[in-house]
């Protein structure tokens, strides 16, 4: 075994990815069945590539947070079209819009034990309600460590116009952050399991268009890390899309409970051919 080999043997690769209402590519909208059979089979062969980008000998296990998923089908279908051995989809949300099923899901898939996979929708807030809610899983890492994974997509800044809009947004961002960080406060006696938050957050932690963004400060505060600190500015662009978001970083991994942060290999991977975002990958030893 080399020695290449023997560092990553038990570490496992984390990926987000937001797949613009996959697959269609378009707001509540069908594409022809052989359309988004293609899409499917593109995005599983490009999600295979990133992943052997960070684990080129294969024997990372794996956990992928997804957005903007139609539904559980078409979510098994992406599994089947990765191809890798023993990724499974532990958890898939199943949010309502009025009387019926939203085409924006999250969902959760990995190669690990679960021990519990559940979702929620936030707690209401009244006008302040986040949209959405959380997908989350509870997964055995290989040194046997039981490790919290939480898959969110948080409230957009599509079609503010307004300042008082966009600060409902952000008001709306926050809550569902202070909810998590509120499920995963640290327990008096008891160690904390190690947590990954990751998903599009919808807002750009180094801009100055989002700097009065407080979810941040919050995550920040309670312990969370992203890798995405320790890359350059221009490699961690995750929204390269023209117009007033274009060239921010909109998802991440946050991390706490991991070691060597810093050191973890992380990389932005280009999904232009069918996302508007880009994914993000991340090697945790």
């Amino acid at each position: 075994m080399t020695l290449f080999s023997a560092i990553f043997l038990a570490a496992v690769t984390v990926c987000t990815w937001n797949g613009k209402w996959f697959p269609s590519g378009r707001a509540e909208h069908r594409a022809p069945a052989h359309i988004e059979a293609q899409t499917i089979a593109k995005a599983g062969s490009m999600l295979r590539d990133g992943l052997l980008k960070c684990d080129p000998y294969g024997t990372n296990d794996v956990v992928i947070c997804l957005n903007e998923m139609r539904n559980k089908k078409v979510v098994n279908e992406l599994v089947a079209a990765i191809g890798r051995t023993n990724l499974t989809c532990a958890i898939i949300t199943s949010y309502r819009r009025r009387d019926r099923f939203d085409m924006q899901q999250d969902a959760i898939l990995t190669t690990l034990p679960v021990v519990e996979a559940n979702w929620s929708r936030w707690k209401q807030a009244k006008a302040e309600t986040p949209p959405r809610g959380f997908a989350h899983a509870t997964v055995v890492f290989p040194n046997s460590v039981t490790t919290e994974v939480y898959c969110v997509h948080l409230k957009s800044n599509y079609g503010q116009t307004t300042d008082k809009a966009a600060a409902l947004n952000r008001v709306k961002r926050s809550r569902a952050i202070e909810q998590l960080v509120n499920y995963e406060k640290p327990k008096r006696g008891k160690k904390s399991l190690p947590i990954i938050i990751a998903g599009d957050l919808n807002a750009d932690k180094w801009s100055n268009e989002f700097k009065k963004e407080t979810i941040f400060e919050i995550l920040a505060d309670a312990g969370f890390i992203t890798p995405l600190d320790f890359l350059a500015p221009e490699s961690r662009i995750t929204y390269p899309k023209r117009g007033k978001w274009g060239g921010t970083t909109l998802d991440y991994i946050f991390l706490r409970g991991f070691n060597n942060i810093s050191t973890l290999k992380t990389m932005v991977t280009s999904f232009s051919e069918i996302s508007d975002h880009d994914a993000v990958f991340v090697n945790i030893e």
